[in-house]
């Protein structure tokens, strides 16, 4: 008896949606694991079927991508680089359709997805120069900073051209985090292997079927579909000839490092306001990038925090968070939007913080759409003014502020060693005196 092939990835017509034509893409990706259904996170209807991979096809996504790297290394440069120019040319010409695949699969708003497109445009850049950039030589575990705002991307190490290249992508930016990892390694003449959760499989299947339509060989970029931390990426991991590591791993429920924005005393409050609203609120607060936590000098605490609430207040909805104008993005399913929720009722009842602004929940726009929150936090039970350790790391992701009010320096890196890695310093001097401060603490990339 003939076996049945393993099931393809299905995008189905979403009732209720823009997006019926994604039922008519032949998305190339298959898997022998459990079959999961996706909603949308705009409609909250289903919009996909995805199979699991398993380690079985993690074996075999390896075979193929070595066999299909050894015609694309040997390929001439200006060739690589062509097919890679014709993938940019896709993207430019089919944004409207990726923005739809990105609100409904990631729940990003207009301006979220616009940004996202900007982003990705940046990561193929390199694919449009005539001489390629060197990649310098790192240790596996560290990173270098791109963009403002966007997570550390571990380049690929420079040891010699590798076979296969496993990266893994980050869900609140799944389509500028899969060309970041993956376009440089496909430069160098290596197959990829990415490691994408089931949310972000039609959107990575679709763009993995444009670059083969573009000139790259079946089967030089492979997709494994699995939840993040599952043994199935571990296996990916083990068996790549070269891992490029997500930035900051998902942490364990009620041990997370949230990231920190700080207002100095010379800083300029326009741009401080303006910059701490994107921190804080830009795609739901979603991504290690984000940073809920505003440490904020006494010289402009009241006028900031009064500021960054009218911002938030003012967001506009836009109808959905689809709409080109909406800033408003989606918390990616009903747990986190229940989470986060409950978080922002139980502001008020908390004694280590103090309400500024509550938004709600605003199943009208999508179901799963939450309106900024922002808050002050209170003194915790240790010296100074630091809030309560256990607090940080029990806030839910979503769009939060919380301001906290800092006299002296030592405050601030007293409050640094219990974020994260990512920490911005917004200040009307230099600031590479004060990132050397940072030192030994979890926060190294200071920006």
């Amino acid at each position: 008896m003939t076996p049945l092939p393993p099931p393809r990835v299905t995008a189905t017509p979403l009732l209720g949606g823009p997006l019926p034509a994604a039922a008519l893409h032949a998305l190339a990706t298959r898997g022998s694991g459990p079959v999961s259904e996706v909603r949308s996170l705009l409609t909250g209807r289903p919009a996909a079927t995805v199979p699991h991979s398993t380690p079985a096809d993690v074996f075999a996504a390896i075979a193929t991508a070595t066999d299909a790297q050894r015609v694309w290394a040997r390929r001439p440069e200006r060739d690589r680089r062509a097919a890679l120019a014709r993938l940019d040319r896709w993207i430019a010409r089919h944004r409207t359709y990726l923005g739809e695949l990105l609100a409904h699969g990631s729940g990003l708003c207009g301006t979220d997805t616009a940004d996202e497109l900007r982003a990705a445009e940046r990561a193929l850049r390199p694919g449009r120069r005539s001489v390629p950039p060197r990649v310098r030589e790192l240790p596996r575990t560290r990173g270098v900073p791109h963009a403002r705002g966007v997570p550390l991307v571990r380049e690929l190490p420079r040891r010699r051209p590798a076979t296969t290249v496993a990266t893994h992508t980050d869900d609140s930016r799944p389509l500028a985090s899969l060309l970041e990892a993956a376009v440089p390694a496909l430069l160098d003449g290596s197959a990829v292997l990415s490691h994408v959760s089931p949310r972000a499989a039609v959107l990575a299947a679709r763009l993995c079927a444009a670059a083969v339509a573009a000139g790259l060989p079946a089967g030089i970029w492979r997709l494994v579909i699995a939840p993040p931390g599952s043994p199935t990426a571990a296996v990916l991991d083990e068996h790549a000839e070269t891992v490029i590591p997500p930035c900051c791993p998902a942490p364990c429920p009620g041990a997370r490092r949230p990231g920190l924005l700080v207002v100095r005393h010379d800083a300029r409050l326009r741009t401080a306001v303006a910059q701490a609203g994107r921190a804080c609120f830009s795609r739901a607060g979603q991504g290690c990038t984000a940073a809920p936590i505003v440490a904020v000098h006494d010289t402009h605490h009241a006028t900031f925090q009064r500021r960054l609430a009218n911002l938030a207040a003012h967001l506009p909805a836009g109808g959905a968070p689809g709409a080109r104008s909406s800033a408003l993005s989606s918390l990616p399913g009903s747990g986190p939007c229940a989470d986060f929720a409950r978080f922002a009722r139980s502001i008020a009842h908390d004694a280590r913080l103090h309400p500024v602004l509550t938004g709600g929940h605003r199943p009208d726009l999508a179901p799963y759409v939450h309106e900024p929150v922002v808050a002050r936090t209170a003194p915790g039970p240790g010296p100074g003014p630091l809030p309560d350790p256990a607090l940080l790391a029990a806030i839910p992701p979503g769009p939060l502020a919380l301001v906290v009010r800092y006299t002296h320096w030592s405050d601030v890196l007293a409050l640094a060693h219990h974020t994260g890695r990512h920490a911005t310093l917004i200040t009307n001097g230099r600031s590479a005196h004060l990132a050397t401060q940072f030192a030994g603490l979890p926060a190294d990339d200071i920006r």
